[in-house]
């Protein structure tokens, strides 16, 4: 890992604890529910190792929560680093504007992380279906604040947007001052006496804005604009309103003439019906209560098995490979269908459509036993 500098400010991440800890709380009670089925109901050698099994689920939850828990960014000089528990990442700034890109309500941007559920995501990403970027974003925020990094552009979901901008804006002109000190100031010698005086040379350009200073002067224009926009269209409405009611004193009460929308006001109706004639059709996204179903299915094969009294005798070879079949079919399907929707979304349905399959013939089996 690259050297870090002293960093300039810690940024505060916006963060949901019910959903950061919602996976590694579900594989940790899948773990336990292994650790006790292995021991108490398996026994044996095969109870053992399910219950090791069980037991190494429940370390990986405890990683993954205190790991999601000390996710700290720090924004340095000339990168952001961003630190967990054992581990960290340093992304090197480059040029470039940063932008806000907007993740949750009308018109947002599809966001695909690769590690990460329930509306957060870290590592790397894909922006738009086709942009490969990285992520730190640990709640489902509304929006999120892209900045040019030489690893592709960084998105961060800080508590407080103003927070990050300050601290970049700080970054870059730090990073001015030192290119000042570096370069050395040019020594102007006195010209010989009798030479021929030469012009002044005209005054330097201002340095160009930095992205930072970029997007802050283009967040002040935008407000202005729409400040602007906003008082415009009040002043249409209000001339609008003062040729109607124009026309309907002219007017005879039993005249059945309709007056002309002003162009402003007809513009916004066909904008609106437009909108609402528009469908939005979407894909739909798997969910976390696709892990519960194979566990379900295996819970229900067992409890017709034991309902018809078919169940295999303790002890037995077949006894055992019914258990090791329902513990595939359910919890082993369940941890299955987390790691797809971690970092295979696409394959979550595959993943829980084979337990369901897997369950549906062991109690099939039972029941014809």
């Amino acid at each position: 890992m690259p050297k870090r500098e002293t960093p300039i400010a810690r940024i505060r991440l916006a963060r949901s604890l019910r959903r950061l800890l919602a996976a590694p709380l579900l594989l940790g009670l899948i773990g336990g529910a292994a650790i006790a089925a292995g021991l108490a109901v398996v026994g044996g050698a095969g109870g053992l190792v399910l219950a090791g099994a069980g037991g190494l689920l429940a370390l990986v939850a405890l990683l993954a929560a205190v790991m999601l828990l000390s996710v700290r960014l720090d924004v340095e000089e000339s990168a952001i680093g961003v630190s967990w528990l054992g581990g960290g990442r340093v992304y090197p700034l480059s040029a470039g504007p940063v932008t806000r890109v907007r993740l949750r309500g009308t018109n947002a941007s599809r966001l695909r992380a690769r590690s990460g559920v329930l509306g957060w995501g870290i590592g790397r990403a894909r922006l738009r279906e086709h942009e490969p970027i990285e992520v730190v974003r640990l709640a489902p925020t509304a929006t999120a604040i892209l900045v040019p990094t030489e690893r592709g552009r960084l998105a961060i979901a800080p508590a407080t947007d103003d927070d990050l901008l300050d601290a970049l804006s700080r970054a870059a002109r730090a990073r001015q001052r030192l290119a000042d000190l570096v370069e050395p100031a040019a020594v102007v010698e006195p010209p010989p006496a009798g030479a021929e005086r030469v012009p002044e040379p005209e005054p330097a350009p201002p340095p160009p804005l930095t992205g930072i200073e970029r997007a802050l002067l283009e967040r002040r224009l935008a407000e202005e604009a729409a400040e602007a926009d906003a008082a415009a269209l009040a002043t249409s409405e209000s001339e609008a309103e003062t040729e109607q009611t124009a026309v309907a004193v002219a007017e005879p009460d039993d005249s059945l003439a309709l007056s002309p929308l002003p162009a402003p006001v007809a513009e916004r109706r066909r904008r609106a019906g437009r909108l609402r004639g528009r469908i939005a059709i979407r894909r739909p996204r798997p969910t976390v209560a696709f892990v519960f179903v194979p566990l379900l299915a295996a819970g229900a094969a067992w409890g017709v098995g034991l309902a018809a009294g078919r169940m295999p005798d303790p002890g037995t070879d077949l006894a055992r490979l019914t258990t090791l079949g329902l513990v595939l079919a359910g919890p082993a399907t369940s941890i299955g269908a987390i790691m797809a929707l971690a970092w295979w979304p696409r394959l979550v349905g595959v993943v829980v459509a084979g337990g369901l399959v897997a369950s549906v013939f062991i109690g099939r089996a039972l029941i014809g036993g």
